[in-house]
């Protein structure tokens, strides 16, 4: 058989006793040597450029395939550039770093660190949701459990005594309904009915409870919970006058009862 292509040729050289049928056995003519060379000399370049329909096996140094796609597989080669061949990642000593879509770390710990969540940092989201699912409403926390904050115990206060006058500042206040005004719908805030007070009021009466606000330090806001303490005052004072008031009343009582019996 003709020997029309590279693959063709033997290893064993005494069998190659042609090039593209051209005869160059032992005694052939000096212008078949001559018509034998130029083929093999086109063969070579149909072997360079990739045309020959010769396919070099991996063990040899080649990828077993005249096609891209099943040499990768061949060589169990990704492709580069936009793929969908890369289903898992495994043995990388280095990690990603984040300009190429990873952490830069290789561990949970580093990782909170990275992103700057650990315990030294000054982390900020739009909206946080614990135990469930964040509201999408910037500056909003939702949680399916209580928030326990700040501190209560006896141990840890020094005390300056009670609050003092607590129904006449308490009377200063006033409770009423209100929505956002148009300069705190341009800070975000969305016009809907709600229930407050005001912090200008609260301020003259007790500053500790006033804070600037997180949306911009140039306005105020009120700490709620710590306004139970004016409130508990208050009805301390009003419960001391009621039962005075019913002392005065059983008084009279008794002195009129005693004045229609005698």
């Amino acid at each position: 058989m003709a020997k029309t292509k590279i693959s063709e040729y033997d290893s064993n050289a005494s069998n190659n006793t042609d090039i593209d049928g051209i005869n160059i056995n032992e005694g052939c003519t000096p212008s078949g040597i001559n018509n034998a060379i130029r083929e093999l000399m086109s063969h070579l370049k149909d072997f360079q450029a990739g045309t020959s329909g010769d396919i070099i096996p991996v063990a040899a140094g080649g990828t077993g395939s005249a096609d891209i796609t099943t040499a990768r597989t061949n060589l169990s080669a990704a492709k580069s550039g936009a793929n969908s061949d890369i289903t898992s990642l495994s043995g990388l000593t280095t990690p990603l770093s984040a300009a190429q879509g990873g952490t830069g770390v290789t561990s949970i710990a580093a990782l909170v660190t990275s992103l700057g969540l650990d315990t030294s940092a000054d982390a900020r989201f739009d909206s946080l949701g614990i135990g469930t699912t964040a509201s999408g409403t910037t500056g909003e926390i939702r949680a399916t459990g209580n928030i326990t904050a700040y501190y209560s115990d006896d141990r840890l206060k020094t005390k300056h005594g009670n609050i003092t006058d607590a129904i006449k500042k308490i009377k200063k206040l006033n409770g009423f309904y209100y929505s956002a005004n148009k300069t705190a719908q341009d800070l975000g805030y969305e016009p809907k009915k709600e229930v407050g007070v005001s912090a200008q009021e609260v301020n003259a009466i007790m500053p500790e409870v006033i804070s600037p606000a997180p949306i911009d330090p140039q306005y105020l806001t009120v700490d709620y919970a710590r306004l139970v303490p004016l409130l508990v005052e208050g009805i301390k004072e009003l419960s001391h006058k009621i039962d005075a008031l019913e002392t005065e009343l059983n008084s009279h009582k008794e002195e009129k009862h005693n004045d229609i019996t005698g």
